[in-house]
């Protein structure tokens, strides 16, 4: 049995990366996906590739008019919605003090004010169906402090509590909401503020792998799958009573830390 079979999901940011994987396990799964994201060609193009359980509608997350368009579309192509997962995000590397506010804005607008406008959108579509799943793409660095994030860190921080409070607010209507932390996501995103030469996806695996060493010709594309399947148990009618919650998939590396020398090390 698919597990999404006749189930009906808005998947932003679903041009590439974390959400195209999402995208992807949802129309395996049987679901019908509407991809959206502000990358048209490549967003029509995936739509294209997975077939007739696929549509594509630009959005930009940060623009209440946009989802007002994307909910009404969503239902007007299948009728309903079940699911939303807030994967959109964008990042920016930078120190504290060279990060300006209008790229702490920038990140705000997207990382966090876009999930909340689309848990606002769809609360009414996903309570007239007797209920849904929401599931917040957060980060690993949403549970942890790290030099050069503090904007990104901070939203995403935000968004984890955005979680917890739209859980609260929706369970009386069946509506969960929950927030899935991974290490590691689009290395697009990171590409531009690594080093010249240094090959994004191999310092995402590296890092990745240093606590909990990756299975044998394990890739980024990898986790990226494991992001997606992740996301949909907590889509999925597997995942019934689970709201409010931080699913970490980071290999260990916000458990704690290994002190070398020590038993155990």
């Amino acid at each position: 049995m698919q597990k999404l079979q006749g189930k009906v999901a808005l998947v932003t940011g679903a041009a590439r990366g974390t959400g195209a994987a999402i995208a992807r396990l949802f129309v395996e799964e049987g679901g019908l996906v509407l991809l959206t994201d502000i990358l048209e060609d490549p967003g029509e193009a995936l739509a294209a590739e997975l077939g007739p359980a696929a549509s594509f509608q630009r959005l930009d997350v940060s623009l209440a008019e946009d989802w007002k368009r994307a909910v009404e579309r969503c239902l007007g192509l299948y009728d309903g919605i079940d699911i939303l997962v807030n994967n959109a995000a964008v990042l920016h590397i930078g120190a504290l003090e060279e990060t300006s506010p209008e790229t702490m804005e920038r990140l705000f607008r997207v990382n966090q004010l876009g999930p909340f406008l689309g848990i606002r959108a769809v609360a009414e579509p996903m309570r007239a169906r007797g209920g849904g799943a929401i599931v917040n793409v957060a980060s690993s660095d949403g549970v942890k402090g790290m030099n050069g994030v503090v904007a990104y860190a901070s939203t995403k921080w935000g968004l984890r509590g955005v979680t917890k409070s739209a859980a609260m607010e929706l369970a009386r209507d069946r509506i969960r909401v929950n927030a899935v932390c991974p290490e590691a996501g689009n290395s697009d995103m990171t590409a531009p503020f690594l080093p010249p030469g240094v090959d994004a996806e191999w310092a995402s695996q590296h890092n990745l792998g240093q606590i909990l060493p990756a299975p044998e010709g394990y890739r980024i594309r990898d986790h990226l799958a494991d992001i997606a399947r992740m996301v949909l148990f907590l889509a999925s009618d597997d995942c019934p009573t689970a709201t409010g919650a931080d699913w970490v998939i980071d290999g260990g590396l916000t458990a704690g830390y290994v002190q070398r020398g020590l038993p155990g090390s």
